[in-house]
């Protein structure tokens, strides 16, 4: 371990030491991209850090150009796609916003692609018209991938709730939300906590009771099956017939 740490430390040394001398050099696009690769490789944090800014040095400190690269990196490598996508979060350029909304809808990158989104252009009507189409999908999605999926839900109805600004988002939020959560979600408790956070006349409501009606079906723990079980009942003793719609 010790010598491993060390050899790591070197590395970083070594790439530290290589970029000042580099920075009137002009390097290729594929220059960067490589760089940006070998970054990627990396597991200690200084190093990943390191190899970036180094990317970026090569780049000439031209986001716009980076940014660039990267969006070719991900169509081009799909082991780079999603590590490249998350940079394009951070870089912020508007020319990438086709790019990613290209990708709004994949199982595999759509949360990844939403989030740079809404770090590049916040909450607006397109933004939300993406999420909500990434809700309908009903492509195999692995449990982290549904996971993520319910994230990028969750915060969106947190933003249009505590916004004024957003309100008028906030209805075609709640009704993607909720036939996701009857039709799709396999992330029950907590996705219901925001609905119910977002809508509090939906706690205590038809529309509930039928989501999880519609849930037991698809519960993969015993901790989501209890907590399905437990909602119905609260809900039918309420009693059903009186339960607002």
């Amino acid at each position: 371990m010790r010598r491993t740490c060390m050899f790591a430390l070197a590395m970083y040394s070594c790439l530290v030491g290589r970029t000042a001398p580099a920075q009137m050099t002009a390097y290729s696009d594929d220059k960067v991209k490589a760089q940006f690769v070998e970054a990627g490789m990396f597991c200690h944090a200084e190093l990943i850090k390191g190899a970036h800014r180094r990317a970026i040095m090569m780049a000439g400190y031209d986001t716009n150009r980076f940014a660039r690269i990267l969006r070719e990196l991900a169509a081009d490598n799909t082991n780079e796609t999603a590590h490249a996508i998350r940079n394009l979060a951070v870089y912020k350029t508007p020319e990438s916003l086709p790019f990613l909304y290209s990708y709004a809808t994949n199982a595999v990158y759509g949360a990844k692609a939403l989030k740079a989104v809404f770090a590049i252009e916040g909450v607006n009507s397109n933004s939300v018209a993406a999420t909500c189409g990434y809700l309908t999908v009903t492509n195999a999605f692995t449990q982290q991938m549904d996971y993520d999926r319910s994230d990028v839900c969750e915060w969106l109805l947190k933003e249009v709730s505590t916004s004024p600004s957003l309100a008028y988002l906030k209805p075609s939020c709640l009704n993607a939300a909720v036939d996701y959560a009857q039709n799709i979600s396999i992330m029950h408790k907590s996705l219901d906590g925001a609905i119910c956070a977002a809508d509090p006349t939906y706690r205590h409501s038809k529309r509930r009771l039928a989501v999880m009606r519609s849930a037991q079906n698809r519960c993969w723990n015993p901790m989501l099956t209890n907590y399905v079980a437990n909602a119905i009942n609260e809900l039918v003793a309420y009693p059903e017939a009186n339960l607002p719609d």
